[in-house]
């Protein structure tokens, strides 16, 4: 984002700058969403706040291709230090989205990301539930795919409306959750969100991690069938890594899937 380029260190946005701005990518998405179009805000949101994130997406790359030819960092040390940076990016649109539910009356914040919501209904904490490990695992395969597919075309513009989306999901539905529950005689807002996400925290974590994982496999993917010979070992140094964060990605939504369908639900009922 161009209000925080000129406190990024060597042009690079650091993991605390990176929170920042994914939050206020959030709010001002959002924001902007709600003033220009009310109605579609809940759709329009995340395709603002990628569009704010693109820039930082596009320069964590270029430092990634430094970390790796001129610097001699390991591939798979500066890919998994990439992901981890998109994840601070994450998870401040994460806040930045749920402090949007806390900061607006609660049937305006339901309003405004009806998309988002529209798989919880009027569920609660207390009455939240999960499926089995198959159809998580499933379901979560296929969102995998789908951030690895749409960062072919689109490449970091794809990862981040990928990312984006997810964002406010999660964000949205863990802020309304904690309102209410907290509104309907539970515990204070701020420990029913801390709650919420002490719930959903490891097996989110693992999914979200798996997800960027494979969109950037897809980015790496795209630039290097499009600057180099089918036959140089560049490519196929490429394609080693590509194979592997793709298969790291899918021990993660398969370890995601496993806690979410056997541990999460105790979790909720313990932390209810």
């Amino acid at each position: 984002m161009f209000a925080l380029k000129r406190f990024y260190a060597e042009g690079t946005p650091g993991p605390g700058l990176l929170v920042i701005e994914g939050a206020v990518a959030a709010v001002m998405g959002t924001a902007f969403g709600y003033w220009l179009f009310p109605k579609e805000v809940s759709l329009v949101c995340v395709f603002l706040a990628s569009i704010a994130s693109a820039d930082s997406a596009e320069r964590l790359l270029a430092w990634n291709r430094r970390a790796i030819f001129d610097e001699g960092w390991a591939p798979r040390r500066a890919n998994l230090r990439l992901t981890a940076l998109i994840l601070a990016m994450f998870a401040g649109c994460v806040l930045g989205f749920s402090a949007l539910v806390f900061a607006v009356p609660l049937e305006l914040a339901e309003t405004v990301f009806s998309h988002q919501l529209e798989d919880y209904g009027d569920a609660t904490f207390a009455t939240l539930q999960f499926g089995n490990m198959g159809s998580l695992f499933l379901a979560n395969l296929y969102v995998l795919l789908f951030f690895f597919v749409i960062a072919m075309p689109f490449r970091q513009g794809g990862v981040m409306l990928a990312v984006a989306w997810n964002a406010s999901v999660w964000g949205a539905t863990f802020g309304v959750l904690a309102r209410r529950w907290s509104e309907s005689d539970g515990p204070h807002l701020a420990e029913a969100y801390v709650r919420v996400i002490a719930a959903v925290t490891p097996h989110m974590a693992l999914e979200a991690f798996a997800y960027v994982l494979a969109g950037f496999a897809g980015v790496f993917l795209s630039k290097g069938l499009e600057k180099y010979d089918m036959e140089s070992d560049v490519l196929l140094s490429i394609l080693q890594s590509v194979a592997g964060m793709l298969g790291f990605a899918l021990i993660c939504i398969f370890a995601g899937a496993l806690w979410e369908g056997s541990v999460a639900g105790q979790l909720v009922q313990w932390l209810s």
